[in-house]
């Protein structure tokens, strides 16, 4: 069958299944909507669908399934940009009526990194997550486009944010105003570039906000086998994503296990994550280093959630919280 029947055939299925299992047990967690389990659902099955396969295969699994565009996209301007060789989109806030035209280049700049594992995502794929940071931070936001494996090992992604940081300050935005970002292995780029910035002794910028960050890629067991009863992603999928990305580079080393680094001197970081996805131990690991290492952090464990749960807007209120939170943090930083 083609995709898109197979796409709707596991939407279809995902559906009955939910209705069928909530009939017999309630909730599969007590705050779930019909909606956002059935959504759950649907990612769960994508996943096992791609699930083996190798890397170029599961991108393409994934690629099918993106939704219709969401109706905030009317509320942000996209446009795509060359950022130093790295192909990016500006995503900004329309100006409301009576805005003057310079507003948006007053705004503070959020450097986004999609997540995916390292080998699939896209801007496209995240777009509505992007826009809604934007809107909520009241800020424009870069989000780059950065090399995938397996057609591109590590470091080429960590390279890639780095030109894209530098590219931002060589167009006249102070690092005072930048914040990085990004979802799973984009939370991992962003707290990796801001390591490698600091290895170079250049300025850091005003914050990060590692977004259930893929932090530790060498662990097993724990909460990613405890939560994959309630997550949507496969936890023996893990090993070779890791091996995808690292290439022939030993995967302990910080610069690819953030968990593993030297974390003082860093700036503010707002950590978000979900209390039922598979990654639930690693970031609780990552921030109690954080906080040890004496850094500023904020951190926030959504009760019920799974791993980005904030792109099921529609269907639960904390992903609306979440994104409040982003944009809180984005203001206190860039002091805006």
């Amino acid at each position: 069958m083609r995709d898109p029947t197979m796409v709707l055939l596991r939407y279809l299925t995902a559906m009955v299944g939910t209705l069928f299992a909530r009939l017999r047990r309630g909730p599969l967690r007590p705050s779930w909507s019909f909606a956002f389990e059935a959504s759950v659902a649907f990612l769960r099955a994508t996943s096992r669908a791609a699930s083996g396969r190798p890397a170029l295969e599961q991108r393409a699994v994934w690629s099918a399934t993106r939704a219709p565009r969401s109706p905030v996209m009317k509320r942000v301007r996209r446009e795509r940009v060359d950022v130093g060789g790295v192909p990016a989109d500006w995503f900004v806030p329309r100006a409301s009526e009576g805005e003057p035209d310079h507003r948006a280049s007053e705004r503070p700049v959020v450097l986004f990194m999609h997540g995916g594992s390292f080998i699939f995502g896209s801007n496209d794929s995240h777009e509505e997550m992007i826009a809604r940071i934007a809107l909520a931070a009241d800020a424009r936001v870069l989000a780059i486009e950065y090399r995938l494996a397996p057609e591109a090992t590590f470091p080429a992604a960590i390279e890639d944010a780095m030109t894209a940081y530098r590219w931002l300050r060589a167009q006249g935005v102070p690092e005072r105003a930048i914040v990085l970002a990004g979802d799973s292995a984009g939370g991992n780029l962003s707290l990796t570039t801001l390591l490698a910035l600091r290895e170079r002794g250049e300025p850091l910028p005003a914050g990060a906000m590692p977004i259930c960050p893929w932090v530790d890629p060498l662990r097993a067991g724990g909460s990613m086998a405890t939560n994959e009863r309630f997550d949507w992603g496969v936890e023996g999928d893990f090993a070779d994503w890791r091996a995808s990305y690292a290439g022939g580079a030993d995967p302990e080393q910080p610069a690819i296990s953030p968990l593993r680094a030297e974390l003082t001197g860093l700036p503010s970081l707002l950590v978000l994550w979900g209390e039922c996805e598979l990654l639930r131990d690693q970031v609780r690991d990552f921030v109690a280093a954080a906080n040890a290492a004496g850094l500023d952090v904020e951190a926030h464990e959504h009760p019920d959630m799974v791993h980005d749960w904030m792109t099921l807007h529609a269907h639960t209120p904390e992903a609306e919280a979440a994104y409040q939170e982003m944009g809180a943090f984005v203001r206190r930083v860039t002091k805006r």
